[in-house]
């Protein structure tokens, strides 16, 4: 005579004895549309706030202290590389990448802003530069502002399982790039070289970041993540051209 199996070893032994059955399924669904982010985010792999946290505002001054320096060192073309703010949104995109909760992600994008700022102004200090209160006030705003959409546009390029909101991610620090460069350095300063330099990178960052988006890895379309990234720059380059104006207006 067989011993009965209780109803939820059963149901266990079943799943068991599917190969890499994902439990979530209805959850994590890719398609190139929809609100689907990343469902049971706290499960995933991924720094935890305490860590994240940390991590933005030592990343955040050291980047900030390395412009300071970098702007006497750098060669033409490649020296408003240390002098605009692409270069300093993209280290909040990167550590919010690596976080594990959007929420940190976002406040984590904010102190990677704030170190930049800090970490500038107190290394020119040191080098004997004088420093412009309501410049500083202005970056700090700036960080303010941008810190959290580019931490939150990177956890949503690493974590998004929809390929639209991936794309944007892709798009936005791709097209920050390309936005400054254009405008900033192409239009306002006619600094053709410098312009280059930002808009090539700006390029390949939304080739780059679009074909490497986690939600464009897991379809195996490359191609469709560059593709809708290249889309949502009909959005975010007028975007950034009108901060472009705004803040040569402010400053």
């Amino acid at each position: 005579m067989s011993t009965p199996v209780p109803a939820a070893a059963a149901s266990s032994e079943a799943l068991q004895a599917i190969p890499d059955r994902p439990l979530d399924v209805a959850h994590d669904r890719v398609d190139g549309g929809g609100s689907h982010l990343a469902p049971r985010e706290e499960r995933r792999p991924g720094l935890g706030a305490p860590v994240a946290l940390g991590l933005a505002v030592l990343i955040g001054l050291a980047w900030g202290a390395a412009t300071s320096g970098l702007q006497t060192v750098l060669p033409s073309p490649f020296s408003g590389l240390a002098n605009a703010i692409s270069p300093w949104v993209a280290p909040a995109f990167a550590v919010g990448a690596l976080t594990r909760r959007s929420w940190v992600a976002a406040v984590a994008g904010v102190l990677v802003c704030l170190g930049e700022v800090g970490g500038y102004y107190l290394t020119s200090m040191a080098r004997d530069f004088d420093v412009n209160p309501t410049m500083v006030v202005l970056w700090v705003a700036t960080g303010l502002v941008g810190g959290p959409v580019f931490g939150a546009a990177g956890w949503c390029w690493r974590r998004a399982r929809s390929l639209r909101w991936a794309g944007l991610s892709a798009a936005l620090v791709g097209g920050v790039f390309l936005s400054e460069g254009a405008i900033g350095y192409g239009v306002y300063l006619h600094y053709v070289g410098d312009a280059v330099v930002f808009c090539t990178l700006g390029a390949l960052l939304v080739v780059a970041l679009g074909a490497a988006a986690r939600a464009a890895r897991e379809i195996r379309a490359p191609g469709r993540g560059i593709g809708t990234a290249m889309a949502w720059l009909l959005l975010v380059l007028p975007l950034g051209a009108a901060g472009q104006a705004l803040l040569r207006a402010v400053a």
